[in-house]
């Protein structure tokens, strides 16, 4: 096993299931109807009728659950696909195999540690029957985001076996529960200040605030998302790089995937681009500053974002 990264996330996210029908046009997980079966592992957290789960889908998996909140519950399923019924009951047992932790190591080039167990729960055991006639069953699993450390990279890898020795999809037999750690993750107070004007002189006008909280959310080892105070609060992609422990290279940008909506359909225009300031006079509680300034269509805005690590 691959040293691990020790690194974390800990984010947001709402969490539902869907379950698919017969895969068709890769005989390694679609059987003919005559075969006795193959199972598969399905999860959607968004709804819908996508499988989610396999390394095709490995972004699908990750937990972006709120850092304060205290439990979280993600719902997953296991299926029997390929033939019309299978025609007894079958018993499957859920395994969190160390082995499939590097699965996806050469995709993204990040080292999992095993998710310690006092980081979730299977709150429906770890045991079921797909009765016969039937064609899945389904489980659940309860996170604990408020005790995740936001630096490391954790990961629950899910499977089940079974007492008819029925193969498992090749390319959908594992829900991997991940997330991915970053150095400057976690919870941070916030400030924010606005001026009316391209110099940024003057007091700080409406729209700035004091004593708000925030979380630096990981998008990569490497990156992270967090709201910029300013008008409906896109949020930054702001990005670095870590020689061995020590950060720097600062970037950020309004995340290019919410500027359009933002910003340019609201005729808001970039006048001098996001620049990240770091203060580590106080190394255990570091402080990002953010500046941009726009134009609204009819006057400048000099925004500045304050982050400082609790």
């Amino acid at each position: 096993m691959r040293a691990r990264l020790f690194i974390k996330l800990i984010l947001l996210f709402g969490v539902t299931y869907g379950l698919t029908s017969c895969l068709e046009g890769n005989p390694s997980n679609t059987p003919p109807l005559k075969g006795s079966g193959i199972l598969e592992m399905t999860f959607n957290p968004s709804g819908g009728n996508t499988i989610n789960s396999g390394l095709r889908y490995f972004g699908s998996q990750a937990l972006t659950y709120p850092a304060d909140h205290t439990a979280d519950t993600a719902v997953f399923a296991v299926s029997i696909q390929g033939v019309a019924e299978f025609g007894q009951d079958l018993n499957v047992s859920l395994i969190t195999p160390e082995s499939a932790l590097d699965d996806y190591y050469y995709s993204d080039s990040i080292a999992y540690e095993m998710m310690p167990s006092n980081l979730y729960e299977f709150i429906s055991g770890t045991s079921a029957t797909i009765k016969q006639g039937e064609d899945f069953v389904e489980f659940k699993v309860r996170f604990f985001p408020n005790k995740i450390d936001p630096t490391k990279n954790y990961m629950l890898p899910v499977s089940v076996t079974n007492d008819a020795n029925l193969p498992m999809s090749s390319n959908y037999g594992f829900v991997y529960f991940h997330v991915i750690g970053n150095p400057i993750a976690g919870s941070y107070n916030w400030d924010f200040e606005r001026r009316n004007n391209q110099a940024g002189t003057g007091a700080p006008a409406g729209g700035s605030f004091t004593g708000q909280e925030i979380v630096f959310a990981p998008v990569t080892p490497t990156s992270i998302k967090v709201p910029t105070g300013y008008f409906v609060q896109p949020n930054y992609l702001m990005s670095f790089k870590n020689s061995g422990g020590v950060l720097s290279n600062f970037k950020a940008e309004i995340a290019p995937d919410e500027i359009e909506a933002a910003f340019t359909a609201n005729g808001i225009t970039m006048i001098t681009p996001p620049t990240v300031t770091v203060d580590k006079t106080d190394p255990t509680h570091p402080k990002y500053t953010i500046k941009y300034v726009v134009f609204n269509g009819t006057a400048y805005r000099n925004c500045i974002d304050f982050y400082t690590k609790k």
